[in-house]
């Protein structure tokens, strides 16, 4: 169930981000160019030759539609501007082809080669070309809803695990105040963030794994928070998390708080058998399945009340 707060806050998130349009950013970069690009013959760039009269008719220069080598080799940025055209996401593309998050957020270390911008150009212009093809009436419009759609859909899976990310936080500040106010904390450090509790257990906040416990030197309990909302990457946390718990010894307990948990998720876990799962949202929103978590964690796990 989604909360009203996280609704909110989402909805703040994508329309500031959006309104920042970037893409009309590079649009006027792309116009302003004054490079000679020779686009003929269209195949070699893959784009289709009626989707090339469909662009001539309504009088838009083709840059503006089709992505052209050179273009990506001076502002490897303007990615992001063909790959919204084309409805792809940086995950589709590097599944297609590579990874142009560098490009888009202007951090490459090396020059974009030939090679590679050909490779990208072809990739973006068949996918408009087909979209230009399959759409009556397509003009430069559509191309532009094109974009804010794709921005939108990747900013939602940057906003979900913003919240993951907070979610660590938040789950370990609860954690570390449960313990001070019952009083098992003897000492702590802040570098690393260590916790010396009662009966010679040490609670120690890193990553991989997020929260662990030892005795005497050896892993008895592992959280790890994945609190990322984005079903689309629910597989790869539960990837991450699985390295970290295959790290730990026998009899240690492993338990996973995660944000979601689909089907498939649930599948693999159900598989693996060893992990304590608990939803994040039931733990943070819901005062008894948080008293439930502490008391498995601390009475029955770790024998400290």
């Amino acid at each position: 169930m989604i909360r009203h707060d996280d609704a909110k806050l989402r909805s703040m998130f994508l329309s500031e981000s959006i309104g920042r349009r970037e893409d009309e950013e590079l649009e006027d970069w792309i116009k302003s160019n004054s490079s000679e690009l020779d686009f003929k013959p269209l195949e070699q760039f893959m784009i289709s030759e009626k989707a090339w009269e469909q662009v001539k008719e309504i009088s838009t220069k083709p840059q503006l539609v089709f992505a052209h080598p050179t273009l990506l080799q001076q502002n490897p940025k303007v990615s992001k501007y063909y790959r919204g055209i084309s409805l792809l996401s940086q995950k589709q593309v590097e599944e297609l082809a590579f990874s142009v998050s560098d490009w888009e957020k202007g951090v490459r270390s090396q020059a974009v080669t030939n090679e590679k911008a050909i490779k990208i150009v072809r990739l973006y212009n068949s996918i408009v070309s087909s979209i230009i093809e399959g759409h009556t009436g397509w003009t430069l419009d559509n191309g532009y809803r094109n974009i804010i759609a794709t921005m939108g859909i990747s900013l939602d899976g940057t906003f979900r695990n913003m919240i993951g990310q907070s979610a660590e936080k938040a789950i370990k500040n609860r954690i570390r105040d449960w313990v001070e106010m019952k009083d098992l904390v003897l000492s702590k450090t802040r570098k690393p963030v260590k916790f010396e509790l009662n009966d010679g257990i040490t609670m120690r906040y890193g990553s991989e794994p997020d929260i662990e416990f030892t005795r005497e030197g050896q892993t008895i309990v592992t959280i790890e928070v994945k609190g990322g909302k984005d079903p689309a990457g629910a597989l790869e946390r539960l990837g991450a998390m699985q390295k970290s718990f295959s790290e730990t010894p026998p009899g240690c307990v492993n338990i996973l708080i995660a944000g979601v948990v689909t089907a498939e998720m649930q599948a693999r876990l159900d598989q693996i058998g060893t992990v304590k799962v608990y939803l994040l949202d039931d733990i943070s929103l819901d005062e008894s399945k948080w008293n439930e978590f502490i008391e498995e964690l601390f009475h029955y796990t770790l024998r400290l009340i």
